[in-house]
């Protein structure tokens, strides 16, 4: 019984039909001119505009196929402060950004860039009078995420884009890794400049992610070469990759309205016994958060401990971000919400999906209470 959908989702059936038959088929390197080549490029442009429908992004916007969302986040946020540094040398963000953004703006910050990292308010989300203070005539880049990848929080991207875009001149980066396939979203009709993501969150292949972004935006390349992709990520595309995610995504997107009401009603049924079990608290609220996605810390239980009781009974969880679970024993997501270091290093981590049953969501209240119990007395 796996509760980690949001470190990873298993690639779906369709999807890995579909790899394989492009692969077989259009195997060809897309960027040849001849007959082969020029028939893969067409399925790898079919791919892109298919998924820019997908995402709402009409004609404003471009697609540029990446290995994931954290060299997409790369590629936008040094590409950005590349490009545009003669504008101004700011730099905003927030406290509970994934790594994959922090460990980017810290390494700009270190070089020709001043960095504000704002905090977060009770739910987790990024206050926009807190925005508004700190945008300046220099600001050149804010980079919020859409859905927090620890606690589920949901920052209002329309209300937060609205003041950058009143206030400055500054580009708006959305990492959108655990909303996308899972949220409506419609970038025509949204402030983003850019947005990011990673197949492998909505059923889709490891190794294939994007940066949508804005026509009249340029980038300084991360990856030198033969200047595909418009410029801005050099190398032979990975054409099955591309039309893997595209499916993945249109299958995913097909369900998500049935998904996100189902996968509501499971994550009250764990938060209600989570609730019930004494020294238990729930990082930030229910409601008004991605249902997919429940954090909470356990006193008097090592994390490590219950996620291998759990574990011997074949129920999967885990603690903090799977990107960096091995680096430290502490959230810093949990820490900015809560303040508190001891809830930071004792919490734990419930991600749903789609494919989540009412027998697995059973199945785990029915185990949590008298395990957390026992782990304590034991610990006594």
């Amino acid at each position: 019984m796996y509760f980690d959908y949001a470190a990873t989702t298993p690639p779906k059936d369709e999807v890995l039909k579909t790899f394989d038959a492009v692969n077989r088929t259009f195997w060809a390197n897309p960027h040849a001119l001849h007959r082969p080549g020029t028939r893969a490029d067409s399925l790898l442009e079919q791919s892109r505009k298919q998924i820019l429908a997908l995402l709402g992004a009409g004609n404003d916007y471009t697609c540029v196929f990446t290995s994931g969302a954290t060299e997409a986040n790369n590629l936008a946020l040094k590409g950005i402060a590349g490009q545009y540094r003669a504008r101004g040398n700011h730099i905003i963000t927030s406290e509970v950004e994934h790594l994959s953004v922090l460990s980017v703006c810290s390494f700009l910050s270190m070089g020709d860039f001043e960095l504000t990292v704002l905090p977060v308010n009770a739910g987790g989300t990024v206050d926009p009078d807190k925005l508004q203070e700190a945008l300046r005539p220099d600001t050149i880049l804010v980079s919020l995420m859409h859905v927090n990848n620890e606690t589920g929080s949901v920052n209002d991207i329309m209300q937060l884009g609205e003041v950058i875009k009143s206030g400055s001149n500054a580009v708006f980066h959305v990492d959108a890794a655990q909303s996308v396939g899972k949220f409506d979203l419609s970038l025509d009709e949204s402030p983003v400049d850019l947005l990011t993501f990673s197949a492998h969150k909505f059923f889709g292949l490891k190794g294939a992610g994007a940066l949508i972004l804005k026509n009249r935006l340029q980038l300084t390349p991360l990856i030198h070469g033969g200047g595909q992709e418009s410029g801005m990520r050099s190398g032979t595309a990975d054409t099955a990759r591309a039309a893997a995610m595209a499916k993945a995504l249109r299958l995913s997107l097909e369900e998500r309205e049935s998904a996100f009401v189902r996968v509501q009603s499971y994550k009250k049924n764990i938060a209600a016994t989570l609730n019930e079990i004494e020294g238990t608290e729930l990082n930030g609220p229910v409601e008004q958060t991605s249902p997919f996605i429940l954090n909470c810390s356990v006193s008097g239980v090592r994390p490590e401990t219950l996620l291998q009781g759990l574990s011997e009974k074949g129920i999967y969880i885990s603690t903090v971000s799977a990107c960096s679970s091995q680096k430290t024993a502490a959230s810093h997501v949990v820490l900015a919400l809560t303040g508190s270091r001891e809830r930071a290093q004792s919490s734990i981590r419930i991600s749903l999906s789609a494919v989540t049953t009412q027998e697995e969501v059973d199945a785990l209240c029915e185990t949590l209470p008298p395990l957390i119990e026992s782990l304590r007395f034991k610990r006594k």
